[in-house]
């Protein structure tokens, strides 16, 4: 009978480390993992705070001349409008007359792209057409804004111009310059260049912008 009793205890006790403590044994090791990957998140969320802290600490202690030198250099919008004041003003200084028929891509706030149009230098565009942009353009980082422009005057006015426009702070490439031997009047007539007027010169370029 007492043999009989430790068998009866002996199978209740395996009967109960199979039903209850495997069983929570098991759950505590899956918790366990759990709390393993907790951990490891958690100790790279504050990887990834202390290098956002990081970052905005070196980009408050960037010099604020320096950050607007930047966003001249690549701005993150055309401002298309302020291009051809500041080009206009170029030209002006250095003796050349006010920019005419200016042609362009005049883009668009929501899409960066735009409808092409011609002005006058400070006149609204007029929207005539829509670009098709290739895909290489469309998923690029940056914009490229192509303008062209003509003015007029000496040729030692429009290397001084050119010079300009190679020192100044905005990125610009020359992509074509066209020189014209005489001036074309509000009439449609030509006339021969003169020392007051000097030459024609019409110039292509194009700028870059950076997207959002």
């Amino acid at each position: 009978m007492r043999y009989i009793f430790l068998l009866l205890l002996i199978a209740g006790s395996v009967g109960i480390f199979v039903a209850v403590i495997i069983p929570r044994y098991d759950a505590i090791n899956i918790e366990r993992a759990q709390l393993t990957g907790y951990n490891a998140d958690l100790i790279t969320a504050n990887q990834l705070q202390q290098s956002r802290d990081t970052l905005i600490a070196q980009y408050n202690n960037i010099n604020q001349t320096d950050i607007t030198n930047i966003k001249t250099l690549l701005p993150d919008s055309v401002d298309d409008i302020r291009l051809i004041i500041q080009l206009d003003s170029l030209a002006t200084k250095n003796g050349l007359s006010s920019l005419r028929n200016l042609n362009y891509d005049a883009p668009q706030a929501s899409t960066k792209t735009g409808t092409a149009g011609t002005a006058s230098a400070g006149a609204a565009p007029v929207a005539n057409a829509t670009p098709t942009l290739s895909p290489s353009v469309s998923q690029s980082t940056y914009g490229q804004f192509v303008i062209s422009f003509e003015t007029t005057g000496q040729y030692s006015n429009f290397l001084s111009f050119m010079s300009d426009l190679e020192q100044n702070l905005r990125l610009v490439d020359i992509t074509d310059v066209e020189f014209t031997p005489a001036q074309a009047t509000s009439t449609g007539t030509t006339t021969a260049p003169t020392a007051a007027t000097g030459l024609g010169y019409k110039v292509t370029l194009t700028t870059y912008w950076l997207k959002q």
